[in-house]
């Protein structure tokens, strides 16, 4: 109604949006939970060191609002409410959660001018409110879920690891329900469910029809928010509140795109009905800025790409550069649930090779530098190579997709994928060498994930491989770097956290390629004179042994060639689409063809 006034001459006053809440009456079963929730920050010093540990850990780098934003949050939380928290005074409590309801239910206030400290105070203190104690407790859970059950810090405060995780799961769960029930439909709420989501998406697992439900909601709340339209600073909107929008934006939609190719699902958030204008490369400390001259300076001093000048890998950094490549893996996706003529799939590829092609061309040097080369381990800052990491992958795992693509419905070759996984699974074992990456949950993810595909890719071609009538002279897998690789990656997928919701599918996935590896090393015939290959099993086999070279290029002898069966169960998930692989190998244990 309002879009032609001001050009008509009519003034719009009084047609703008309702900013009030229906008021709710406040139940006695509503004060009872938060008075339950309230009781875990009862502990500040065991809540403090939790917020401190989870900034100081490589986890903190994923969190969707800046260190700056939290600490300010639980300062004034303390300031204003800290000793009734303490003493946990039951009328007192009760009266703070009225005070939190009443203040969930009435929208923040804030204009185009508004700094980045007002806007923080606006919901804290004595204007504190349900989300905001949602990301304390997301927080705190988070830090628990990345750290070991041995970490000093739950013997100092003499708490369980999976308690206080449950704890703080629960209580955020708490608050997040309080602002779906008085509408709180605003930035902090939208922050504490996608924390939520990254939670549970860790704990219960991506194919959990929890950690979808979860995500439905993170979607639905992005798009009633109108943030999937154009995001930009105005007389309403402060400009760094706009960026951090615009990183939100981008990190959902990610996600989305993400579970969606796990899950074999269309996407419930499409590049093509979306504002994806990316996020500058800019630090908290920069973006936060109380002085408008200073801040223009450094959005300044960014390239022409809105990249950092330093040679510096930073969170926008890999934000930034993510979107194209999401979007990517979204056409990629769309390939290979549709309806496409094989010629059809072959002309798509070429477009979505050419994009990436060009993405590729509008990044700094020092992210083009990872595309073909390797990082390296033990001089790096475990940050900047958890970045280097993630920026190189996700390319990867586009291209191992788009391969799968290309073979199943184009009729490919398998020379591509098995090139990509090669490369995958090299990439996780290296970086498995450091100790700190390999028990980061985001790490564990990408063993997990991306390792285990390409290592059940490798493992069925290289069986293939065994059972060619004629052993090529260069044949696609080198065989005993494979079966190298191959042992030191399930050995690690035994030693996964037991809090990782993927577990019982990487179990199942360790014992699908110790079977393939134990029938390639294992003849079903050892008296036959002709076999050549030492009846050994891979539980047999060590690290250690193959390491030290003592399997060479040995191959099962002609005549060795798996039954039909065997052949179509073992390839047709491996070119199929993400939710075929993962269906099969959840059923892998019903099926005896490879014992």
């Amino acid at each position: 109604m309002t879009e032609d006034l001001t050009q008509l001459g009519i003034t719009s006053t009084g047609l703008e949006r309702a900013t009030a809440v229906q008021e709710k009456p406040i139940s006695s079963e509503r004060i009872a939970r938060g008075c339950q929730v309230l009781s875990l920050l009862q502990n500040r010093a065991m809540i403090d060191r939790g917020i401190d540990l989870f900034f100081q850990s490589i986890e903190c780098i994923h969190i969707h609002c800046g260190e700056f934003i939290v600490r300010q949050w639980l300062s004034q939380l303390w300031f204003a409410h800290g000793e009734i928290l303490s003493t946990q005074h039951p009328e007192q409590i009760r009266q703070l959660c009225h005070l939190l309801c009443e203040n969930t239910a009435t929208p923040q206030v804030f204009d185009g001018t508004t700094t980045a400290r007002q806007w923080i105070y606006s919901a804290t203190g004595e204007h504190i409110r349900w989300g905001v104690i949602a990301m304390i407790a997301n927080y705190v859970g988070t830090y628990a879920m990345v750290s070991n059950s041995s970490d000093p810090f739950f013997q100092e405060f003499n708490m369980d690891r999976k308690s206080l995780l449950n704890h703080m799961t629960e209580a955020a769960e708490v608050c997040i329900g309080f602002c779906r029930e008085y509408g709180a439909l605003d930035d902090a709420f939208i922050w504490a469910l996608l924390e939520h989501y990254d939670i549970t998406k860790y704990t219960k697992g991506e194919a959990c029809y929890t950690t979808y439900c979860i995500g439905a909601e993170v979607n639905s709340a992005l798009v009633a928010m109108g943030l999937h339209q154009e995001i930009k600073a105005d007389s309403q909107v402060p400009y760094f509140l706009a960026e951090l929008r615009k990183r939100l934006r981008a990190v959902v939609y990610a996600t989305e795109i993400s579970i969606s190719t796990f899950l074999g699902r269309p996407p419930r958030l499409s590049h093509r009905y979306m504002n994806l204008d990316p996020p500058l490369d800019l630090t908290d400390s920069q973006l936060f800025s109380e002085d408008p001259q200073e801040l223009a300076v450094t959005i300044a001093s960014l390239d022409e790409q809105g990249y950092n000048r330093d040679g510096e890998i930073r969170h926008l950094s890999w934000i930034r550069s993510s979107i194209s490549f999401m979007t990517r893996r979204e056409n990629i996706l769309e390939l290979s649930l549709g309806n496409f003529t094989p010629e059809e799939v072959r002309q798509n590829a070429d477009v979505i090779q050419r994009k990436t092609e060009e993405h590729w061309a509008t990044l700094p040097q020092v992210m083009l530098n990872l595309r073909d080369g390797t990082f390296g381990l033990e001089t790096q800052k475990v940050i900047q190579l958890h970045f280097q990491n993630i920026i190189r992958q996700g390319p990867q795992a586009n291209s191992l997709l788009l391969h799968r693509v290309l073979m199943r419905k184009a009729g490919a070759g398998p020379a591509g994928l098995m090139n990509t996984a090669q490369t995958i699974l090299s990439d996780v074992l290296r970086l498995y060498k450091r100790v700190e990456m390999s028990a980061a949950t985001s790490s564990i993810y990408f063993l997990a994930v991306h390792g285990l595909r390409s290592a059940v890719i490798l493992a069925i071609e290289l069986l293939k491989q065994e059972q060619l009538p004629v052993y090529p002279n260069e044949p696609l897998l080198p065989r005993s770097r494979t079966i190298q690789d191959l042992c030191v990656f399930t050995n690690k997928l035994s030693d996964l956290d037991p809090v990782f919701g993927d577990r019982e599918l990487c179990e199942k996935g360790r014992k699908l390629i110790s079977r393939v590896l134990d029938k390639i090393l294992s003849p079903p015939n050892t008296a036959d004179p002709h076999c050549h290959v030492a009846s050994m099993s891979t539980q047999q086999l060590g690290t250690n042994a193959f390491t030290n070279g003592m399997i060479h290029n040995t191959h099962v002898p002609d005549g060795y060639l798996m039954t039909d069966d065997f052949n179509y169960e073992m390839s047709a998930p491996v070119s199929g689409p993400d939710h075929a692989f993962r269906l099969w190998l959840e059923n892998i244990d019903g099926q005896d063809w490879i014992l």
